[in-house]
This record gives C-alpha cells, structure tokens and sequence, in this order.
C-alpha cells in the first residue's frame, strides 16, 4: 500500500536516499532530463542542517520549508514534493515547489496526489503563486502541471547542456485562489 506522509527533521535520511535514487533516474533509458545534475550526495550535512531548519521554521517565517513523501514498499519514499518559502520576506507570498517520482512508480498518480496536497496547503496558508521549474523535453511533468491550472511564464533557452544536449528550463507558476 503506498500512503502519503508529511515529513519531519526526522524523516531525512529517507528523504535524502530516495533523492540520490531519482537523481540517478535522470535522462536514463531514454527518458527525459529532470536535473542538471548527474550526481548529488543528499546525505550532506549542509543538506541536512537545511531540510532539518527549513521543516522546523513556522511561516510565514523566511526561508521555511514542507514536504511530504509518498512511502512504498519496506517503507521506502518512492515520490516527494517539497515547497519552500523564499529567504525575501517581501516574497512571503510565494512558495517554490519541487517534485520527483521513481522512475518504477511512474503513472500512478503519486505526482497528480502530491501536487492536490501542496495547493491544499498553499490555500490553508495564504500562500498566493506556487512556482516550479521544468525541463522542456519533460512533456508528461508539463501536461500535469497545466492540467492543475499552471501557465508558463518563462524559457530560459540553452540554460544546461547535459550529455552535450541543449535543455531549455521552463518557469511555470499557479496562482492560489483562497
């Protein structure tokens, strides 16, 4: 059974090893890009202290952050959304989202639930534009996020070249009606 979790500080070390299992995934048998980068060590202590600090600080506080994850099988994370409030207070209003699925539980709607529960949250919490970034080539992210009420609203062309391949990054933003 796969249920959905918030996370806590104490849920990192889960949260840190499926990171390093979907960035891996990344632009692999013929799939799209979804990072810049090939390799990441999530389990960092820098990356700790800030996963551990952002769950901890309340909004609309600057710099807070919530996530939550989808667990699978042996009560592995298989999927997560993080969203994360800016370190500008004048940008309070606003929260950056982050999005990942394990290439083997694709197309099962972990993405579709995840995003419900991050607006959810933005609308209990006042929190007015979710913004992400996506990848141009990621068709099946984009169509879901424009099936949620996302738009584009920016292209940086030629913003990475990973394997010698261009990849436009897209800018896509949700305005929250309370």
């Amino acid at each position: 059974m796969l249920t959905t979790v918030a996370l806590t500080p104490t849920d990192f070390k889960r949260w840190a090893e499926h990171l390093n299992r979907q960035i891996a995934e990344s632009g692999q048998g013929g799939r799209p890009f979804f990072s810049p980068m090939a390799a990441v060590d999530f389990e960092s202590p820098e990356r700790r202290a800030r996963f551990e600090n952002g769950l901890s600080t309340p909004l609309p506080q600057p710099a807070w952050m919530r996530a939550w994850a989808v667990e699978g099988p042996h009560a592995r994370f298989i999927a997560h959304l993080d969203l994360n409030g800016s370190s500008i207070p004048s940008e309070k209003h606003r929260a950056t989202l982050g999005i990942g699925v394990e290439q083997g539980f694709y197309r099962r709607g972990l993405g579709r639930k995840l995003m419900l529960e991050a607006i959810e949250f933005a609308v209990r919490n006042h929190i007015e534009w979710i913004d992400l970034s996506v990848f141009s080539d990621n068709h099946a992210a984009i169509g879901l996020y424009r099936s949620l009420g996302f738009d584009e609203v920016g292209r940086r062309n030629d913003r990475f070249r990973i394997s010698g391949r261009s990849v436009d990054d897209i800018t896509m933003t949700l305005r929250i009606e309370g």
